[in-house]
């Protein structure tokens, strides 16, 4: 289904007339196409750390995101990254939404911004599919993990994004992100955390050399499928996209299915275990590794990319 918008949350306001004025010289649109009185900004609901709007004008839809206010988290919410990401993604024919526009100006709406064109289709926030045929759940994961493989299969060089991300060593820096994350937001200390990270920095995989591009909160709730078809046709929120252990990205996928059935988080995101039509972890690795060309049995140490997964969670959440 599409996202449900709302009036834009008191704390999330902007000068929609100096948006307007912005877009209308950037954009060369005329006022009598874009004015005022015929532009609509409405705010997503759902819960993005970047507070995303819904644009429509009489001609066209479009998405804006933008940083939030107040205090942030050094390293987050950098919508340049995203923007950057996307435009280079975009060029490869990699199924992204249009970005149209970076505006570094804080002056326009009190924080930087981009705009992207608007794509129409089914974003599945109940992860357990409830609404669709077991036939139509499988085909969907099995999509989901083949534009996965396409991520990660682009070569870099092509991509022109140098500096994007630090190369070898993905794991140890991941561990050591996170772990600053939760203690820097965390509300009360939680031992198990700190167990976990320990245990995280004590079991590193022995090779961690392989680079590509990550998406970092790759979900299937981050994916815009076709309204009719098992067709992914936009990867969204690369906020913390960078380049890094492509395992790192398929495992986070997967942990739905390995969560105990007994784990409820929402009424919308639990166990994946025992619903008919979501495919078994072992068959999407399979699926994935047949996209990349790469023996099945050359994934070492799922267990640490599982836990990392689960630990990266708990520090989001914490935020």
């Amino acid at each position: 289904m599409e996202d449900v918008t709302i009036p834009v949350r008191a704390q999330h306001k902007f000068s929609v007339s100096n948006l307007l004025r912005y877009l209308s010289v950037t954009l060369r649109v005329p006022s009598n196409v874009m004015s005022y009185d015929t532009l609509t900004v409405r705010q997503y609901s759902a819960g993005q750390s970047n507070p995303t709007f819904f644009i429509q004008s009489p001609s066209n839809s479009y998405v804006l995101r933008k940083r939030p206010p107040g205090v942030l988290l050094p390293g987050a919410h950098k919508v340049d990254r995203e923007y950057r990401v996307q435009k280079a993604l975009f060029s490869s024919g990699f199924p992204v939404p249009q970005p149209i526009l970076f505006c570094s100006d804080n002056e326009v709406i009190g924080t930087e911004f981009y705009l992207m064109d608007h794509v129409k289709g089914r974003i599945f926030r109940d992860l357990q599919l409830s609404g669709l045929s077991p036939a139509e759940r499988t085909a969907v994961h099995v999509a989901a993990v083949e534009v996965l493989a396409k991520l990660h299969s682009l070569n870099l060089a092509s991509l022109k994004l140098e500096g994007f991300g630090k190369g070898p060593g993905y794991c140890r820096r991941q561990v050591s992100t996170w772990t600053k994350q939760y203690k820097a937001s965390a509300h009360r200390d939680i031992p198990a955390m700190n167990e976990l990270s320990d245990w995280l920095m004590n079991n590193l995989p022995e090779k961690d050399d392989e680079v590509t591009l990550v998406h970092g909160d790759y979900r299937l709730d981050n994916l815009i499928f076709h309204p009719t078809e098992a067709r992914v046709i936009a990867v969204l929120d690369w906020e913390l996209s960078t380049t890094g252990n492509p395992l790192a990205d398929l495992v986070y996928f997967l942990m739905p299915l390995y969560w105990p059935t007994s784990l409820n988080i929402t009424s919308t995101i639990g166990s994946l275990q025992g619903i008919e039509g979501v495919p078994a972890a072992g068959d999407l690795i399979s699926v994935y590794c047949r996209c990349r060309g790469i023996p099945s049995d050359s994934l070492p140490q799922l267990n640490f990319f599982l836990a990392l997964s689960i630990f990266k969670m708990a520090a989001i959440a914490q935020g």
